[in-house]
This record gives C-alpha cells, structure tokens and sequence, in this order.
C-alpha cells in the first residue's frame, strides 16, 4: 500500500529507469513471503486483502512466488488456503541469528 500511494513515483522510476509494472510485481512477492514468514496457513481471503488483488489471482501469485524459490507451500484449492512449509527471511536479525545458532549447535552435535 505504501508504494501504490507513494508521492512522486513517477519522477523516481524515471530517475532511476525503473519499470514500474516490474517494481510493482517484486513489492507483491516481498508482501506475500512477509505474510508466509509469520503464518503457517494463510487464507486466500488475507492474500488477495494484502497484495490488493481479486481472489480469483492468489494462486498464481503463489505460484510465482515458489518458482522463484521465494517460498515452498501447497495450496488447499478446497480450504481456500496456502499452506507454508518454507520461505526466504527478508530480514535477518537477532532472532534470526540465535535461531541459526540452535540449529547449528544441533546439527554440529549430531555429526
């Protein structure tokens, strides 16, 4: 929503020779694996409410975003739900480190 109401977007795409379709498309898939990042089973309702989309369109967004290998999920057609079994961090922060770390330590002693 901040980049569809963002002022002056015009000049800024021209300034930097942006095609703004294009920038559009990217802002969705980070949308859609922020979703993933925080739900283990999102409903295709909340998708299509945060990428500003019809209902009809969830799936291929899901779609894209998995063969780009932003995310792993399925999709329950019946439920009406994607279901999350992975997805890229967009940030990576403390949290993030010490989840890293349990892993590693983990791993380092089962080997």
């Amino acid at each position: 929503r901040d980049f569809t109401s963002m002022p002056d977007k015009n000049s800024v795409f021209a300034t930097f020779n942006l095609d703004e379709s294009e920038c559009a498309k990217n802002m969705c898939l980070l949308s859609l694996v922020s979703l993933a990042a925080e739900h283990e089973e999102i409903p295709y309702s909340v998708i299509a409410s945060t990428l500003e989309i019809k209902d009809e369109e969830v799936e291929q967004w899901v779609i894209t975003g998995v063969s780009s290998g932003l995310m792993e999920a399925k999709m329950d057609q019946l439920r009406k739900v994607v279901l999350v079994e992975r997805c890229v961090v967009r940030q990576f922060g403390t949290n993030e480190w010490a989840a890293l770390k349990v892993r590693l330590d983990a791993w380092k002693t089962n080997v």
